[in-house]
């Protein structure tokens, strides 16, 4: 996939390099190559898919990729937001290969396939793809029992409050009372963004695989992790948007 430096994309309202006295010609221009280029990455990434991904590799070590995905995922977020406001399509390709960015890092975090991770992340309801950059932009954040508060801490059931609460869904903060108020999946029905709970324990699933991302316990922190093998068969899976 082509690569394109966020700081060459930056949004115009963030960035100082673009001042309010630029000219209309001048913002045009550049609003055509910043199109221009995110199309190229865009139809790359499409290519990529036509492929039919990439094999898996090994797992980093925990949380490895962790700056570059909430750096990724702030951006995604950051984009969504500024086309909810402008309704302009450029804000809306720059979303997307943000999103792309963070599905990738995430999958080679995991050593999952990047293809599968990247269809599974842009085929989700708008809300779902909310809810899980949301969550992945507080990857590194520590476990604290009883909270849920952006860049300070969680406990399980406060990252997913915390990340549906930016998708415009409000959950009970209580990990059973999530999962029982959910739509019930199944594991092939389940996409990113549906909760994934065990007894004690609920997390958000990314869409491949065992691929989650949640906040662990206490001493660790919120997490791309996969769902541990002894819990596989108890695992049940919900949408909190039905």
């Amino acid at each position: 996939m082509i690569q394109i430096s966020h700081t060459q994309i930056a949004l115009p309202a963030s960035d100082p390099a673009s001042p309010a006295h630029v000219s209309r010609s001048r913002r045009s221009s550049c609003r055509r190559a910043v199109t221009a280029a995110i199309g190229a990455a865009l139809v790359s990434a499409a290519g990529l898919v036509a492929l039919g991904g990439t094999a898996n590799a090994e797992p980093l070590p925990t949380n490895a990729l962790a700056f570059e995905v909430v750096a990724t995922a702030r951006e995604a977020m950051a984009s969504l937001e500024e086309y909810d406001m402008t309704g302009d399509p450029v804000d809306l390709l720059q979303y997307k290969e943000e999103r792309t960015e963070t599905a990738r890092l995430a999958a080679q975090q995991l050593g999952y396939g990047e293809v599968d991770m990247i269809r599974a992340w842009s085929s989700t309801p708008l809300a779902h793809q909310r809810a899980v950059l949301a969550a992945m932009s507080q990857v590194g954040v520590p476990y604290r029992t009883n909270t849920s508060e952006e860049g300070v801490g969680f406990d399980c059931s406060g990252l997913t409050t915390y990340a549906w609460a930016r998708a415009g869904v409000e959950l009970v903060r209580q990990s059973g009372s999530q999962i029982n108020e959910a739509a019930p999946l199944d594991r092939t029905t389940a996409k990113a963004g549906d909760l994934a709970w065990y007894p004690g324990h609920v997390m958000m699933y990314l869409g491949v695989g065992d691929a989650i991302v949640h906040s662990v316990q206490r001493g660790r922190t919120v997490e791309i992790d996969t769902i541990s093998e002894r819990r596989t068969n108890s695992v049940r899976f919900g949408d909190p948007t039905v």
